[in-house]
């Protein structure tokens, strides 16, 4: 509001536009009041501003509110004159955080000061990077409480970028002079320390430790040859030395011998602002080449002919006065004048007038000097076109002094020019092509597919392109001004909240969620997203069709996979049943037999009766063991295996099951590592191939089993799994035999696949192999082709650790142990169970059971420990392993047998197993169980 009082207090004299602006506000309308009632300090400070040509404001009151002199307007930009008299905060919103922390630091009366300060400011109606240099004085009352602040400041953001762009054009050019072909090196004080070398200035003196010691430091050789006299001189005048072909001896390297080059250097003084003289530039060129191919050319005059011929430059020659007298071939050859015809007029002529003058007066300047010729000027083609050329003339003085001629080349530079200007014109141009390029992205967000969008950080949609309405068919009016969560799917309402608050704290997201079209349907969306300032910038694809065929193709591979479990069901449980009706057809004859026997009172068959009932149900127990292999569910004991020892002690019995029709041969790498695996395992792969390669050869033949190392980079192809890369025990297996086809590889380790006749093989051996071999984390590679004989070769992985012993005999008699043992038994099978306490009772133990885990924990619990606990591993509620982890806790001495029928969950003993545990197997003979309990119970 303006005051029509043309009356004002004397403080507001002056001030220039901010006075007259002041004196006219309606200051009745803010919480300052009236001027003439304004406080003797904020009088004070407002007539200092108003008289001041530096940027000053005051922020008075609790409002903070504004007052500013005209330098300070200039700050402000497009933000004067509204800022005055409104809060200060207020008036800079953009920057209200950064500055809030010191404004209140001010109004609790600690001054602030500020040498620089960056501030992200709109106040040209965008937003830019500024510096400031200001101090907060606090301003107290006549009570002595802080009622406002004052503020001088200087903006710098001027200097600041200035001094970015210094720095950046500084390391830039250090970069430049590092890929320079000529060497460069700046050196600083009196002393000439190096303070920049390049890779050329390395090169030619043969090393890099050259940064931060002296000249006469690090090239001891060239004192007395007058480079560090140079260099004096130049520190000490202020003038620059220019030298050409100056020979220098350098010692190339630590214990090289000294070495004679030339070089063209400059010694160029580095002033500084005080005119001080800091230290030396030193740039130059190894022209050691060139000094000896002049030489050469004062010898021949030929030779520099054929030379200056051979170059694709224009070359030239004049006398010591200037005057040319040679041009090379082509250089007549870009002219199109014969041999001879070239003189120094036509030269003349062929320059364009543009450039005559100016090519002149540095010509004679070179020759009045005696020192190079360089300039750039265009020259006329034979065709008529100028193109620009780089000239270049060196003159060439004799043992005496004198100067004998003037040697020049002229490069054509004409493409670079072009390329400069080029530059040039695109910067010019900048502006427009911006332009083009803003109607270009219109032009995309207008005619994009796919779903575009500015979101602000509350949900709001900003704004959407045109293909909102042809995915989900709302109008652009309807879209924006409205949250996007009001179009989403109802049920991913809460992931797509989720989504943009990650996606307005972390900057980038991508997820896919589902919207709902204009008619009610569904659209699934895979959304990108990129935060920025105020703003989410979305990209969203529609992915229905996708998604349905996705849908309808994990469908059909459910609809596969169903299939396919039906078929391998049915195979195995065909398979299972002809080998166990078989088995089972066996054990009941034999039980009917003893039983008819026994009702006749006949016992003196009873034992073969016995026997061959026993031998059908160790049958039974080796299918049920190769299942569990072929599933790689038997539980494994991997112990340190030297294979050697292994296969050396199995000669006997692998001799005996295959006969006499077949000769083996053992062959053993004597560096053979160790492996890591179950010893008895690998005895029954072994001999599984053994078995399968005799059958193979019914007329006999030759069975080669050897061990090898293996160490693969990469992995090899194996059957059928690929063999990781890593180091391996190779035990490989070779027969004469019939030889297997590729069908008959692909399927040699699937259950129940053998090529013997009906009810001579079960199609588990192979398996139970490949399954071993996988379980150790090794593989099994199947080499063969018809009528060649085959190769199986196990890879089981190496072990850094050395072999363990190799087990002792069995005992055939369980040792004694002492009456008062307590052992625990918890089965839940009750037969098992009564067995296990049956063969305890007759060792003499004194025995109690419990029927499940909970129950075990119970007995546990009780005041009288046990030695010994054996319990099932696969019991419902509570099973073994966690009754055992329960038990350990409470008696850590307790000795643990776990038993199991399958140990689905435990593939490897020594995964769960701790100190002082055992486990078998089912099924088990008493007495190896009696061997096992009195083995644990020896040791306890």
């Amino acid at each position: 509001m303006a005051n029509t009082d043309v009356s004002f207090p004397l403080f507001l004299s002056g001030g220039g536009r901010m006075g007259e602006l002041i004196r006219a506000y309606d200051w009745s309308e803010t919480p300052l009041g009236a001027p003439d009632a304004w406080p003797q300090a904020l009088q004070t400070l407002v007539s200092v501003i108003l008289c001041s040509q530096q940027p000053m404001f005051i922020a008075w009151g609790p409002r903070h509110t504004s007052i500013y002199n005209d330098a300070y307007s200039e700050i402000l930009g497009a933000k004067h004159p509204a800022a005055l008299g409104h809060p200060f905060l207020q008036v800079w919103n953009e920057i209200a955080d950064d500055l809030l922390p010191i404004v209140e630091q001010a109004y609790n009366g600690q001054p602030v000061h500020m040498d620089d300060i960056t501030l992200m400011m709109e106040r040209h109606g965008y937003r830019e990077e500024t510096h400031f240099s200001f101090s907060y004085t606090p301003v107290r009352d006549d009570s002595g409480d802080v009622c406002g602040f004052f503020c001088p400041c200087i903006e710098t953001t001027s200097q600041v970028l200035t001094e970015r762009r210094i720095k950046e054009e500084n390391e830039r050019q250090r970069q430049l002079f590092e890929l320079a072909p000529g060497f460069i090196a700046a050196v600083t004080g009196p002393d000439h320390v190096f303070e920049f070398v390049n890779e050329a200035y390395r090169k030619l003196v043969g090393r890099s430790d050259l940064v931060g010691r002296t000249v006469r430091e690090a090239l001891p050789e060239i004192a007395g040859q007058g480079f560090l006299e140079w260099l004096d001189e130049v520190y000490g005048s202020g003038e620059r030395v220019v030298q050409f072909e100056v020979p220098v001896r350098l010692r190339r390297g630590p214990e090289g011998e000294l070495e004679q080059r030339y070089v063209d250097f400059i010694y160029e003084p580095v002033i500084n602002d005080a005119g001080q003289v800091t230290g030396v530039l030193v740039e130059g060129h190894d022209v050691t080449n060139a000094h000896l191919a002049q030489e050469a050319l004062k010898a021949s005059e030929a030779q520099f002919e054929v030379l200056a011929q051979a170059m694709p430059n224009m070359v030239w020659t004049a006398r010591p006065d200037g005057r040319i007298d040679w041009f090379n071939e082509r250089a007549h050859q870009y002219t199109g004048l014969e041999n001879g015809a070239l003189t120094e007029n036509v030269w003349a002529a062929l320059i364009h007038p543009a450039d005559f003058e100016a090519s002149r007066e540095s010509w004679l300047g070179a020759l009045t000097s005696g020192t190079p010729y360089e300039d750039e000027l265009r020259i006329r083609r034979h065709d008529g076109e100028y193109r620009w050329h780089l000239s270049r003339g060196l003159p060439i003085y004799g043992d005496d002094g004198l100067l004998l001629r003037w040697i020049g080349a002229n490069t054509d530079i004409h493409d670079q020019k072009l390329a400069e200007e080029t530059l040039r014109e695109l910067n010019e141009t900048l502006e427009r092509r911006v332009a083009e390029r803003t109607v270009q992205r219109d032009r995309v967000w207008r005619n994009s597919r796919d779903l575009l969008c500015v979101v602000n950080i509350d949900g709001t949609l900003r704004s959407v392109n045109p293909a909102w309405t042809d995915i989900l068919g709302y109008e652009q009016a309807e879209l924006e001004g409205r949250s996007f969560l009001d179009f989403v799917w109802p049920d991913d309402f809460s992931l797509s909240q989720s989504e943009h608050d990650k996606a307005a704290n972390e900057n980038l997201t991508n997820f896919e969620n589902r919207f709902r079209h204009r008619d009610g349907s569904v659209r699934w969306i895979s959304w990108h997203t990129y935060a920025e300032a105020d703003a989410i910038y979305g990209y969203g694809r529609h992915i229905s069709a996708e998604k349905e065929q996705a849908e309808a193709l994990r469908h059909a591979e459910e609809q596969l996979r169903h299939a396919q479990k039906m078929e391998a069901i049915g195979q195995l449980t065909g398979g299972l049943a002809h080998d166990f009706n078989n088995i089972l057809t066996g054990i009941i004859g034999s039980l009917e037999l003893m039983l008819g026997r026994i009702a006749q009172g006949k016992t003196e068959s009873l034992a073969r009766y016995c026997m061959a009932a026993m031998g059908s149900a160790q049958r039974a127990a080796s299918l049920t063991h190769r299942l569990l292999a072929f599933a790689r569910r038997q539980p494994l004991d991997p112990k340190q295996v030297d294979s050697n020892k292994l296969l050396l002690s199995m000669e006997d019995l692998l001799r005996r099951t295959l006969g006499p029709l077949y000769d083996l041969r053992l062959r053993f790498d004597k560096g053979l590592w160790v492996t890591r695996c179950d010893p008895y395992q690998l005895e029954s792969a072994v001999l599984n191939i053994a078995i399968n390669a005799r059958d193979a050869m019914p007329d006999g033949g030759f069975l080669t089993i050897e061990t090898l190392n293996g160490a693969f980079d990469e992995p090899r192809p194996a059957t059928p799994h690929d063999v990781p890369a890593g180091e391996y025990v190779m035990i490989r297996i070779t027969d004469t035999g019939r030889g297997m086809s590729p069908e008959v590889i692909r399927r040699a380790v699937e259950p129940f696949f053998t090529t013997k006749p009906q009810g001579q093989g079960t199609g588990l051996g192979l398996s139970m192999v490949y399954g071993f071999a996988r379980q150790s984390e090794g593989c099994l590679d199947i080499a063969s082709e018809p009528g060649g004989g085959a190769c199986m070769t196990l890879y089981l992985p190496r072990s850094h650790s050395p072999a363990d012993p190799s087990p002792g005999p069995e005992l055939t008699h369980a040792p004694s142990t002492r009456s008062t043992a307590r052992v625990l038994v918890v089965e839940d099978e009750a037969l098992v169970r009564e067995l296990i306490v049956e063969a305890l009772l007759d060792m003499g133990c004194e025995v109690v059971q419990a029927t499940d885990g909970p129950a075990g924990l119970r007995a546990v619990r009780s005041k009288q420990p046990f030695e010994l606990m054996i319990s099932d591993i696969g019991m419902p509620g509570m099973n073994g392993q966690q009754l055992a982890d329960q038990a350990l806790q409470l008696y850590p001495a307790l000795k643990v047998l776990m038993i199991t029928g399958y140990a689905e969950n435990a593939t490897l003993a020594d995964g769960f197993l701790k100190p002082g545990m055992g486990l078998m197997t089912k099924p088990f003979s008493v007495s190896a169980l009696r061997r096992r309990v009195a083995d644990m119970l020896q040791d306890a």
